[in-house]
């Protein structure tokens, strides 16, 4: 039986230390929730227009960035600031599996984004099927971020302190003695490993391998003879660029996650081994703080990558201002006619370029074109003048059409 008179009452004071806490945490927020709700709106967008594996995947990493802003954040700075928790027991389990859920979520995707991007360099085939792949990748990452973050509702409860009972906390249940100190630690090592040690083990082996690749296929290009890079000029480099900035992209992501989450890798890896109690606990609440600021630098990271954020968000500020029919209608239109209209301009560079490449490898002078029907060849001026005429009808007609 505990001697309560010995006990000191929990001291409730909101310290300086605990404002700056709190202000910390409000500073993320507001970065996470600017930056995770602008590309939220961005990607949807998009994903209505066309759907794209890579942008699928952004925006499963951006739900579970949300949910890291919307859930865990605000959860930290109301607790820092009642010290007390007063949500009760069915909050404090749901909140503790949110806390791993929404993390776990936005690690396994990042998982799935690497091997996607390793795939892509290794197997060109992989194209074929990429689509119903990411989707199978996806499932399982949630599937896996539900199963390791589901024991966080029997782990942890609402408890009161044995000598003030108006004094709650959220604790694990072998804080208090009704679970063994060895079951939370196994299941804290699963943890630190799902969200730490697995993403960082596989991204850095899928790109390690990546940028082996890479730089084997630029050894090769090298050799290449001239001509054959004249021939295929075009096409190749816009997918080169357009998969470098991929890689790029997941790359920048990666070092973010390595910059944000290893700290706290470290901590808890001290505290496995031995007492953290040397630590300060206002440092160590700052490297909470920092670990889940990831969720609040990845958007801004990927979508600089991705889009051309201000192009989209002047669209979405034009279709906002729109009805719903009017919507749909014009925001669609606006973008797919801008599509359309690069890609045909891709297409007839495309094919220019060949015709070239073909006309100088075979030293013979390019043919005429044809003459449409009711020509003449002796007035090629006139041909002409009806060819340009004729071709700007069906632009026009072309467009009318988008």
């Amino acid at each position: 039986m505990r001697n309560c008179s010995l006990q000191r009452e929990p001291v409730m004071a909101v310290t300086t230390s605990v404002i700056s806490i709190i202000t910390c945490y409000i500073i993320v927020f507001i970065i996470a929730f600017v930056g995770n709700v602008t590309m939220f709106l961005i990607l949807v967008r998009n994903q209505l227009i066309k759907v794209r594996r890579v942008h699928s995947l952004l925006l499963h990493m951006n739900i579970a960035h949300l949910m890291v802003t919307l859930l865990y954040m605000p959860k930290e700075i109301l607790h820092n600031y009642t010290i007390a928790w007063q949500g009760g027991d069915f909050l404090c389990r749901l909140c503790k599996f949110f806390d791993v859920f929404g993390i776990a979520l936005s690690m396994n995707i990042l998982i799935c984004i690497s091997l996607d991007r390793f795939y892509s360099i290794f197997f060109p085939l992989y194209a074929m099927r990429a689509r119903k792949s990411v989707q199978r990748m996806v499932i399982i990452a949630w599937v896996v971020s539900f199963l390791t973050s589901a024991p966080q509702l029997y782990l942890f409860k609402m408890a009161a302190h044995p000598c003030f009972q108006w004094y709650t906390q959220c604790v694990s249940k072998n804080f208090i003695g009704e679970m063994s100190n060895e079951a939370v630690f196994y299941f804290s090592i699963l943890n630190i490993v799902q969200v730490y040690f697995l993403p960082l083990v596989v991204t850095l082996l899928c790109y390690s391998l990546i940028l082996w690749k890479i730089s084997a296929q630029t050894i090769e290009k090298e050799n290449l003879e001239k001509n054959d890079m004249l021939l295929r000029r075009n096409g190749v480099n816009t997918l080169e660029r357009a998969r470098s900035r991929t890689l790029r992209m997941t790359f920048v992501i990666v070092l973010a996650f390595i910059f944000c989450w290893t700290p706290y890798a470290i901590l808890m890896f001290l505290h496995f081994l031995t007492k953290t109690d040397w630590i300060p606990k206002d440092l160590r609440k700052f490297i909470y703080a920092f670990a889940v600021f990831n969720s609040a630098l990845s958007p801004y990271l990927y979508g600089y990558f991705s889009f051309d954020v201000r192009r989209e968000l002047k669209l979405l500020m034009t279709c906002s201002k729109l009805t719903a029919s009017e919507r749909n209608l014009s925001c669609s239109t606006n973008v797919s006619r801008s599509q359309n209209s690069q890609r045909m301009r891709k297409r007839s560079a495309s094919a220019y370029d060949l015709d070239s490449g073909r006309a100088l490898l075979s030293k013979e002078e390019p043919t005429p074109p044809a003459c449409n029907r009711g020509q003449s060849l002796r007035n090629p001026k006139k041909a002409n003048h009806l060819s340009v005429h004729q071709s700007s009808a069906q632009n026009y007609k072309y467009r009318s059409m988008i």
